[in-house]
This record gives C-alpha cells, sequence and structure tokens, in this order.
C-alpha cells in the first residue's frame, strides 16, 4: 500500500535490513502502559521462499527517518496459499523485558532514584542509558522489593516514592521522571461545523467517578513506631470538592519514612486517579501535526470545539498510529487534564499549566447542576 496521501514512510528495521510497503499496521505508545506495543502486516513474494524467523529479535520502528520505537518482536505469523503469502508480527518496546522478568534481590537503600533504577536494570543490556527528567533525585530509605517481583514492578515502586513515573524513550532510555508542562502546543485541532481549521475526524469525552473518592485518609507508619505494627502514627486527609457523591476511603502506606514522604506518595496516587476521571481520545488523519511533526507522547495540545464548548491546552498522554484498508492512515491521540500528570516532577510549572484557563478542560470544570435526560 502506497504511502498517499500522505508520503509518511514506515520502516521497520532488523537486523541492519529494512523492511516496507505494510498492509497494516499499529504502532501504539502511552506513559500510562508499562509496554509500548506494534504490530505489522505485509505481503511477500510468492517466490519468496521459506523466510527467516525474527521473534525475539531487536527492531527499530522509524516514520519518515525518525525513531519511534525499540524493540522485540514477540511473535510472527506466516500465511500461505495458492493465491497470497503474508507475514504478521507483532511486539513491544525494551520494557516488555522489565514488565516480564524477575529483579534479583537488591538491597536499594541509601541510593539515590536514578542510581536505584540504574541498579535495578544493570542484567538487560538492552536498556543502554538510564536518565532523570526531575528538579529532585531523592535518596531512597525503606523500598520493599518482594521476591518474584518484576523488574517494572521495582522501578514503579522506587518512582512512587518520589511522586514520579517512569517510562521509555523511542530510543530505548529508561526514563524515571515526569512532564514538562513549559513546552509549548504543538498544534491546535479544532472541530466544529464552520471552522476552515476543522482537522478532527471523531472526538471521544469520557468521564470517570470510579477512583475519585469525595475524602482520602492517608496513614502511614513511621520508623519509630515499628515496635507496635498495628498503630499508625502518620495521617494526611485530602478532600475533593468537586466530588458531589459521598466515596470516602482510607488507604494504608506501608513504607513511608516521615508524614512528607507520605503526602508525595499520595499526591502521587491522588494525581494518578483524577487522570482517570477524564479523558478526551481525538483520532486525526496522518500521523504529522500541520507543522510536519509526528505525534508523540508529552506533547501538549489546543482543542477547540465549538458544539462541545472545549477551549483547552491538553496532555497527549499516548498515541497510537494506524494503517487499515477501512480507515486508511489515522492517528488516536489519547489526551488528559493539562498539569495533573506526575506534578512533583517540576512543581512550578505543572502548577501553572493547572492554574490556566480554559472550558472543560477537566474534572474540575465539571458543573454541578441538574441535567433532564
Amino acid at each position: 500500500m502506497l504511502p498517499y496521501p500522505y508520503g509518511n514512510e514506515v520502516v521497520v528495521r532488523i537486523g541492519g535490513k529494512e523492511h516496507k510497503d505494510w498492509l497494516s499496521y499499529d504502532i501504539d505508545s502511552d506513559f500510562l502502559i508499562p509496554a509500548d506495543a506494534f504490530s505489522f502486516e505485509t505481503n511477500v513474494s510468492q517466490n519468496q521462499g521459506v523466510l527467516a524467523d525474527y521473534s525475539s529479535l531487536q527492531c527499530e520502528v522509524l516514520i519518515n527517518n525518525q525513531l519511534v520505537m525499540t524493540g522485540i518482536i514477540g511473535h510472527q505469523n506466516e500465511m500461505i496459499d495458492k493465491n497470497n503469502h503474508s507475514i504478521g508480527f507483532n511486539g513491544r518496546d525494551l520494557a516488555g523485558l522489565l514488565v516480564d522478568c524477575s529483579v534479583k534481590q537488591i538491597n536499594v537503600k541509601g541510593m539515590n532514584v536514578l542510581a536505584a533504577a540504574q541498579k535495578i536494570v544493570e542484567p538487560w543490556p538492552q536498556i543502554k542509558k538510564v536518565i532523570l527528567k526531575a528538579e529532585k533525585n531523592p535518596v531512597l530509605d525503606k523500598v520493599d522489593i518482594e521476591p518474584g517481583e518484576t523488574a517494572w514492578q521495582a522501578l514503579s515502586k522506587i518512582a512512587y516514592k518520589a511522586g514520579l513515573h517512569v517510562w521509555l524513550e523511542p530510543d530505548g532510555t529508561l526514563v524515571v521522571g515526569g512532564a514538562d508542562y513549559a513546552s509549548p502546543p504543538v498544534a491546535t485541532l479544532c472541530h466544529s461545523k464552520n471552522d476552515r481549521r476543522r482537522n478532527i475526524q471523531s472526538i471521544h469525552i469520557e468521564y470517570s467517578t470510579e477512583n475519585r473518592y469525595s475524602e482520602v485518609t492517608f496513614l502511614g507508619q513511621s520508623h519509630t513506631r515499628y515496635a507496635n505494627s498495628s498503630k499508625h502514627d502518620l495521617k494526611w486527609v485530602y478532600k475533593d470538592e468537586t466530588m458531589v457523591l459521598y466515596k470516602p476511603k482510607t488507604v494504608v502506606i506501608g513504607d513511608a519514612e516521615n508524614l512528607e514522604q507520605l503526602k508525595v506518595q499520595a499526591k502521587k496516587m491522588l494525581s494518578d486517579w483524577r487522570l482517570e476521571g477524564f479523558t478526551l481520545t481525538i483520532t486525526v488523519a496522518d500521523h504529522k501535526t500541520q507543522d510536519g511533526l509526528l505525534w508523540q507522547p508529552g506533547q501538549r495540545v489546543h482543542v477547540i470545539d465549538e458544539e462541545q464548548q472545549i477551549d483547552a491546552i491538553f496532555f497527549l498522554m499516548g498515541r497510537r498510529f494506524l494503517l487499515n484498508r477501512n480507515g486508511g492512515t489515522l492517528t488516536e491521540l489519547r489526551l488528559k487534564e493539562d498539569g495533573i500528570w506526575t506534578p512533583d516532577a517540576y512543581v512550578k510549572k505543572s502548577a501553572v499549566a493547572r492554574s490556566r484557563k480554559g472550558k472543560r478542560k477537566g474534572v474540575t470544570n465539571r458543573q454541578i447542576k441538574q441535567v433532564k435526560i
């Protein structure tokens, strides 16, 4: 299938050889999904003969010569009949190794977050670089890494202690950190019957209260109270004034050394819950913005929908590149409220993003009133 009309060249590089001209593909990347995924399908010549087994090999996915994912092929499928010979394969980025594999027993007490992450991924040579994207690199005290836990679970624990997240960049670099909300929006997406800027094919607005609570009490136990494990001497209460239902919840955080550490982990949990409260999913044609930039998680996007009264900047949490016979070349964008995810990574920048005015920019703009159905 030719890349008409958008001129995108999508290449999978395996062992120095490049493969292109796909019947279909699906390339998904999301901060909230531990391992990004890809799948490709193409026809091969009837005279091709026996195809190589690519499963377990490392590969690179490029679009217009830009690297969008480094991963490992997990499955390969061939379909052969009298008229056609096709091959399909799928896999995940290098985080898949960390999601699948158990971590060795290590003690990270006294290490800073970056050093602990480097220590955890040390057995995997595929992860060549680990970096920190945050203002602080705190020293860890008590972190319980249980036998049988995966490397990804261990990484998530140490990141959580600092109010941070962990993900992989397209080149396979492991990042411990959060979003930089100071970057300008990369595009304006418009959904309107009359506006000539209209460039949205579909828009889906989702609200959820499943993990939102009117009041959350966080309890912890400092080191001085370990002798009496049934009592908690650390307590912090959060109230959500925008939650109209009475939904109280109590959360016990077992490895908080002091009240400050309890609040850091509590705020990370609250921000994650709030993220679930609002999702804007937009489908657009092509894989690029109007300025020619490939869509990628971490970008910020201005969205305007006159009918739904949306006019705000959102954070691009995930994107999915698609090619198929029915829809053609599409990109699915999963957008979240700006400034909410990992607020402790860059405190002032996230605060500015949260305070920026906008219409229907997230759960905080939900109006409390009777609605006739």
